[in-house]
């Protein structure tokens, strides 16, 4: 069947009508592969980088030093299984004492013979003071300054107050146990005590922790006492305690040489020198 032409031309333009709104339709939403939506991952970086220093940073518990002490050994070697000790306080009427014993040990024979010997050198001021323990007081804290397979150290400080004194006196005593052989080690062990006594004597002598006030006073006081006093005090020193609560106690920290001197009340009771050696 034939159309009339004009027909024929309409249709061929509504064709080309609806080609060209088609192809509009393609031009305004697009005929290429749409790419896909970017996603922002800066927000996940950032909490990664933020939780990581919380685990690599996070510290370990410590211990108090004066609860618990470790040490390498005298060699400068960590021990496979380190040293330390626990406080305890001998309490009865006004007296109390603090006082260590020692953990970690292989051997608990040589466990109980060390913790015997702190035990009975931390309590003999009791006796050699004569002390009343219901009427006079007496107040010690402890310091452990170095405990190890080989060594410990430690120190005693405070006061005692007799029943009908006017005030107290202050009190210092150390003591330096060898573990090995569970016995105390004495001022021979540390230095010559002659040349100690001479170092007394000298202008070179430091005392510890002293005003300048003090400090000249002390060194007044020092002269007042010969060679011969001092060498014979330092030949006396530290445990054991024999009838007699010595004097003088001595002890090495770092490679320094500590040790007391009895001197007047008014000037402290002791006092604490410190010797450096040359070599160091």
């Amino acid at each position: 069947m034939k159309y009339p032409e004009y027909v024929r031309t309409y249709g061929r333009r509504a064709g080309l009508v609806i080609l060209a709104v088609m192809l509009g339709a393609c031009l305004t939403t697009g005929c290429k592969k749409k790419e896909p939506e970017k996603i922002d991952i800066s927000s996940i970086h950032t909490s990664a980088a933020e939780t990581m220093p919380e685990e690599t940073t996070k510290a370990e518990p410590t211990e108090k030093a004066d609860s618990s002490t470790e040490a390498a050994d005298s060699t400068g070697s960590q021990n496979v299984r380190n040293v330390s000790t626990k406080m305890n306080t001998y309490s009865s009427g006004k007296v109390s004492i603090e006082y260590p014993s020692v953990v970690n040990l292989d051997d608990q024979e040589q466990t109980t013979a060390v913790d015997n010997l702190i035990k009975n050198n931390a309590l003999s001021i009791i006796q050699a003071y004569g002390l009343n323990e219901a009427e006079d007081s007496l107040n010690i804290k402890c310091r452990v300054l170095s405990a190890d397979r080989n060594r410990i150290t430690i120190t005693y400080t405070g006061e005692v107050t007799r029943k009908d004194a006017s005030s107290p006196t202050a009190v210092f005593y150390s003591n330096t146990i060898d573990v090995k052989e569970a016995k105390d080690l004495g001022f021979e062990k540390f230095a010559d005590p002659y040349t100690m006594a001479g170092y007394v004597l000298s202008g070179d002598c430091h005392f510890v922790s002293a005003s300048s006030d003090l400090n000249a006073e002390l060194m007044k006081y020092k002269n007042e006492n010969s060679l011969d006093y001092y060498t014979k005090l330092f030949n006396n020193a530290d445990f054991p305690f024999e009838g007699t609560f010595p004097e003088s106690f001595s002890y090495e920290q770092d490679g320094d040489i500590y040790f007391s001197i009895p001197v007047p009340h008014a000037l402290g009771d002791y006092a604490l020198v410190v010797y450096v050696p040359d070599s160091k």
